[in-house]
């Protein structure tokens, strides 16, 4: 009998990203609905290699994505938020978003270009639990990237959480204010006028 050895782990963190329509609007086609998706990933592929980062897979209304350590995955979804809020200053109401980012630091398996394990299924939900335009961490990213960041990681208390249990403690993240905004307007500027329809 032929046992097969376990595929080996490793330790990644693990960033998903959802979108909706802003002001719990819903877009009004499936045309416009593309529209909205597609500035987002022009977004998401334009910071993505400047963090390390990798694309996993492109999911419905958001990304899966993998970087190196916690701090990487922190200072891109944080700039994809500060990004994010630029764009909508740019566009016509009904194109603005917001958006949910979930990331935890954990062992994944690697096969076939995608990542599994327990590391992606927690990533996954704690993006699901952010509300719109927040950044939620596990507690091990939490920890990674304590005293590196403007805004210290607040953990979430059993109010926030609505009755939902996870085997981790959950921390939100806050983006500094306005940081470094005025330089986003020339870039998300071009990154639409390269990439997506008019208004």
């Amino acid at each position: 009998m032929v046992v097969e050895e376990p595929e080996p782990g490793k330790l990644s963190a693990i960033l998903f990203t959802g979108i909706e329509a802003a002001g719990r609007q819903s877009w009004r086609d499936e045309a416009l609905q593309q529209v909205v998706r597609d500035e987002h990933a022009v977004l998401v592929r334009e910071l993505l290699p400047r963090h390390g980062g990798r694309e996993v897979k492109r999911l419905e209304d958001g990304f899966l994505l993998e970087f190196e350590g916690g701090l990487a995955a922190v200072d891109f979804g944080l700039e994809l938020q500060r990004a994010l809020e630029v764009h909508n200053g740019l566009v016509a109401v009904e194109r603005r978003v917001v958006m949910r980012v979930g990331v935890h630091l954990g062992v994944v398996v690697h096969r076939d270009g995608e990542v599994f394990g327990e590391g992606v299924n927690l990533a996954a939900r704690i993006e699901a639990l952010a509300r719109p335009g927040t950044l939620y961490v596990s507690e091990t990213v939490a920890r990674q990237v304590e005293g590196q960041l403007e805004s210290p990681p607040v953990r979430l208390g059993r109010g926030e959480m609505k009755n939902i249990r996870l085997p981790v403690a959950v921390y939100r993240i806050d983006p500094p204010e306005h940081r470094r905004r005025q330089p986003w307007l020339s870039r998300v500027r071009s990154f639409l006028g390269r990439n997506t329809p008019a208004n």
